[in-house]
């Protein structure tokens, strides 16, 4: 697990709720260098139920390419991905394999924060039944464990978000799921400024010092 590479932020600018404009895309980027931090996947929401695929890449481009002309040298590499909305059916939308990572089959998939029905598993399971797309689970620390253990054992990759690491009673069971590979990718889920990346600095501090 590369911990220098931020697997989840909304850093483009108007493309979501996650920036409101370069001035804050640069300093998100910038308090992601300042802590050692090489490279960022921007993954702006998508919402099947709200918008297609087109509408949304062609957003997500043209953010990108406003936040590319700006970029300082000497600046973490961005890479495009998208944060996508389980939704019944979506196993079927056309287009969802542009949705990945660039340059991989990996969709990171966002769970509801209720009780998942039935409908929201076989979805689950339809998704992690195609070849050309590797579902990841995003911030898997938010759901409740016992769903999580579920996908682990279905062999489903998890990304955490690092300000999970700030909650010791639940630190152990995170530490454990990384030690045993389950967690694939860590995260800063970003949006506007919060509190930068000094979650980023803690959670470094405790897997440099827990899961070895």
């Amino acid at each position: 697990m590369d911990i220098t590479f931020d697997y989840h932020s909304h850093i483009l600018p108007g493309c979501d709720h996650g920036s409101d404009g370069i001035k804050t895309s640069l300093k998100q980027i910038e308090m992601a260098k300042s802590v050692g931090i090489k490279t960022i996947c921007a993954t702006p929401h998508f919402y099947p139920h709200k918008e297609s695929v087109e509408s949304f890449l062609a957003r997500r481009q043209r953010t990108y390419e406003a936040l590319k002309a700006n970029l300082p040298e000497g600046a973490p590499e961005i890479i495009l991905g998208a944060e996508v909305l389980i939704c019944d059916g979506m196993d079927q939308l056309d287009g969802l394999d542009c949705l990945c990572r660039q340059g991989t089959k990996e969709l990171l998939l966002e769970l509801p924060f209720y009780r998942w029905p039935e409908s929201v598993w076989e979805t689950i399971d339809c998704l992690n039944d195609r070849d050309d797309i590797q579902i990841v689970i995003a911030h898997a620390d938010r759901y409740p464990p016992e769903s999580i253990e579920k996908l682990i054992g279905e062999d489903i990759p998890l990304q955490l978000n690092v300000e999970c690491f700030k909650k010791p009673l639940r630190r152990k069971r995170y530490i454990s799921w990384i030690k045993k590979g389950y967690v694939k990718y860590l995260g800063s889920d970003i949006h506007m400024l919060e509190t930068g990346y000094k979650d980023w600095v803690k959670c470094r501090k405790i897997l440099e010092k827990k899961a070895k």
